[in-house]
């Protein structure tokens, strides 16, 4: 909770008014009862008319000003619930965006989305308790007890003596509740996981016609959601019925004492009197409301606490340190040398033993089939993570003395699915260099083939581009995302199968206009494709995360049966 309650503190002067006007409506709603009595015993037993209505008025009176406080109350509640959700989502997603790519893994993105919407607004909720929970519980109980005590000692006795039993009956309910809900919370993120699987992948789904299949699997998360939930609250749900039987007995009990003590002509000149009975059962009422309050907080506890924990494993990760570089541009050697990788939580490596040297101004080709390893080592590069085994150097320099914010000033990647993001094309294409020109940034979008589609539109580089790109085509995505990689001054520029979505001929016309304006620096090409990475000066074939042939294109049909297989499954057999 150490981590949630800082999150309070600038609500504090709201909690002390809440707490305050819940303070006010609760002793309101307190004294009520001992007027009733009063009117019972000095007016009603006696006919005294004046004293009914004086006291009837201000029995009205507390009701109207206890409805007020409880409904400002209500409004000031609202707000810092309001307040306080706000702030930890957006706690959430500062941390989830400043995560490293491990961290950020070990939670996922559906876990992020549960603990940010279902797991803030469950903490929210118990904010909003809070004050109830610590100002009026209190009063209720205790002076609830106090005021019986002042009405008749005896009854007051057979009403404490009944709540110690009610609450021994909470404890074996609420003993397990945080394991089920715990285990129902996880099965909100494997939902959200198979969700999102779903829809992003719908034509896939359609296409192989496992709709059927993916509707199962969704089934059987919900269905094992649903066993939990169901669970919890089936054990909830004894509470209630539960305490109130308890105090409703106590309360029949009391009626039938109090019944027979007013038979007593002793006990009746001691001060014993209807209106004071009366008051004690309405006690029980203001008791019992009390021990409600209690006890849905003991079930609510645990569910909050599963809550609590799940946030708290979020905001407690360590940032992505946030290293910037010198503005340093390192020369384009690039080595590799002995490099492995596991990911966290896989015995199995990766990528292990690669060896790569590619010179300055080399344009380099990694190639190899799904799977073979190629995204891993760009991963590596662009020090999302650091190898497990070797060492990575730019420019002859190791990365963890270059440091991740100077390998990213140094190297520009267009990674594989072009991302373009909602705004103008100007603004999209100058995420890579915010300083450029519009000149500039014309020229990149030539290099990138793009000038007839700027121009086929009035507003050129003032274009809207929707949300992820969806009033474009996939070989435009990845076209604005090789201009705005070849926009940023670096040593290094890497296209990790950035060309996929486009045909040959605008391929062939990009490369021949990118070699052109990016002559003297180094290039690395990841693809699959073999017409792609023949033009290049050296290539690296990867297989099953190893380096198994490096070479020209001529030099690989001769040494690598891997490239030859690819070269002709690609392009046939006489290109072999």
């Amino acid at each position: 909770m150490k981590k949630i309650f800082p999150f309070l503190k600038p609500y504090k002067n709201q909690l002390i008014l809440t707490g305050a006007l819940c303070l006010l409506f609760t002793l309101g709603g307190a004294f009520l009862p001992y007027l009733m009595s009063r009117i019972v015993d000095d007016g009603i037993a006696v006919g005294d008319m004046g004293v009914i209505l004086k006291l009837g008025g201000l029995m009205l009176g507390l009701a109207v000003v206890s409805m007020l406080g409880a409904i400002w109350m209500g409004a000031v509640n609202a707000k810092v619930s309001a307040g306080f959700s706000h702030d930890l989502t957006r706690s959430i997603f500062d941390k989830a965006s400043a995560l490293d790519f491990e961290n950020f893994s070990k939670i996922g993105t559906s876990g992020l989305l549960t603990r940010s919407t279902h797991d803030v607004s469950t903490i929210s909720g118990a904010s909003s308790m809070f004050v109830n929970v610590v100002v009026v519980v209190p009063i209720l109980l205790a002076g609830g007890v106090a005021f019986a005590f002042l009405s008749d000692r005896v009854l007051a006795l057979i009403l404490l003596a009944s709540m110690p039993v009610a609450f021994l009956i909470l404890f074996p309910i609420v003993r397990h509740l945080d394991r089920l809900w715990k285990l129902s919370d996880e099965y909100i993120d494997v939902q959200n996981r198979l969700m999102r699987e779903r829809l992003s992948g719908i034509r896939v789904i359609r296409a192989f016609d496992k709709e059927a299949h993916e509707h199962g699997r969704i089934a059987h998360a919900t269905e094992e959601m649903a066993k939990y939930i169901i669970r919890a609250n089936v054990r909830a749900g004894y509470v209630n019925p539960l305490c109130m039987l308890v105090l409703n007995l106590a309360t029949v009990v009391m009626l039938l004492v109090g019944a027979n003590r007013l038979q007593n002509p002793e006990l009746m000149n001691a001060g014993l009197t209807a209106g004071g009975i009366i008051a004690t059962v309405q006690y029980v009422a203001l008791i019992l409301n009390g021990v409600m309050m209690l006890s849905w907080t003991f079930v609510f506890l645990p569910h909050l606490k599963v809550c609590v924990n799940r946030v708290t494993e979020v905001l407690e990760l360590p940032d992505e340190p946030a290293e910037a570089g010198d503005g340093t541009i390192l020369g384009g050697d690039l080595v590799l040398e002995d490099v492995g990788f596991a990911y966290p939580g896989s015995e199995l490596k990766t990528v292990s033993n690669v060896n790569i040297t590619i010179k300055a101004g080399e344009t380099a080709a990694l190639i190899g089939g799904t799977g073979s390893g190629k995204s891993t080592i760009l991963k590596l590069l662009l020090d999302f993570y650091a190898p497990t085994e070797g060492r990575i150097s730019l420019g002859g320099k190791p990365y963890d003395e270059i440091g991740r914010g100077g390998v990213r000033e140094n190297i520009s990647a267009a990674l594989q699915k072009g991302m373009v993001f909602e705004g103008t094309l100007l603004d999209n294409v100058r995420m890579g260099n915010p300083d450029a020109d519009e000149d500039t940034v014309k020229n990149v979008l030539d290099i990138a083939q793009m000038t007839e589609f700027t121009e086929s539109h009035e507003e050129g580089l003032e274009y809207r581009l929707a949300q992820s790109g969806a009033n474009i085509s996939g070989g435009q995505k990845q076209r604005i995302s090789i201009a705005r990689t070849i926009l940023k001054p670096a040593s290094v520029y890497v296209f990790d199968d950035s060309f996929s979505a486009l045909d040959f001929l605008t391929e062939s016309k990009l490369r021949k206009a990118l070699n052109r304006y990016l002559a003297g620096k180094t290039q690395i090409i990841i693809t699959q494709r073999a017409a792609t990475a023949m033009r290049c000066d050296v290539i690296f074939v990867i297989e099953q995360g190893s380096i198994v042939g490096t070479g020209t294109h001529a030099e690989l049909l001769k040494t690598c049966e891997v490239y030859r297989e690819i070269v002709r499954s690609q392009l046939g057999g006489d290109a072999v």
